[in-house]
């Protein structure tokens, strides 16, 4: 029971990405074990390099065959339809390990995420396309307000503000549109004139 303890112990200290391993762990050389827990945690195969160089400072040979059959039988789990879908939601890069695999779930829940990140993605693209199109206007409105700018000036501002108001409409439109087809609530829209203080 001790031993066990241990040993869990010294893969609690591996799982944190720590790229070293105890002169104990190396002693014990539970191999297969440590491969197993690495791949299913989704470590980089690259990882034994490091443990093995580790060890050989302790004058203990790492076993690359004990390690690896370990590793391959813990990726799998690690490569799963649920981690491959908050890969994709989050916007992150398919893991180069589930590839080697041929992972089929997990390139499934990626897609299948990924597919709500881009949606999420054109989203935020929209409301940031409002609020620019909304400073822009609000700071043609403050140059209007200028009293000496000459007549060509001003109209010149007008018709800018006007094309800006127009824009800012179809902003609004198409963010409604959006919310709708998704099912989404309303999000808050500032009007063009608020300057949020």
């Amino acid at each position: 029971m001790l031993r066990t303890s241990w040993i869990l112990a010294s893969f609690a200290v591996l799982s944190t990405g720590c790229a070293t391993i105890s002169e104990d762990s190396c002693i014990a050389g539970s191999w297969e074990s440590l491969g197993y827990e690495d791949g299913r945690n989704g470590e980089s195969r690259g990882r034994f390099t490091k443990i093995a160089e580790t060890c050989a400072k302790y004058g203990v040979s790492a076993n690359a065959a004990q390690y690896r059959l370990g590793y391959d039988q813990g990726l799998p789990l690690y490569c799963s339809y649920d981690r491959g879908f908050n890969h994709g939601e989050d916007g992150s890069s398919l893991k180069p390990e589930c590839r080697e695999i041929n992972a089929t779930p997990y390139f499934d829940g990626y897609d299948e995420g990924r597919v709500l990140y881009e949606i999420r993605r054109e989203y935020d693209d929209l409301l940031e396309a409002y609020e620019a199109t909304r400073t822009a206007l609000m700071n043609v409105s403050g140059r209007l307000s200028v009293q000496t700018l000459d007549a060509d000036e001003r109209k010149r501002l007008r018709k800018k503000e006007r094309r800006l108001q127009r824009e800012l409409d179809e902003n609004r439109i198409d963010i409604r549109a959006f919310e709708r087809v998704q099912g989404w609530p309303k999000v808050d829209l500032k009007p063009p004139y608020e300057d949020g203080a």
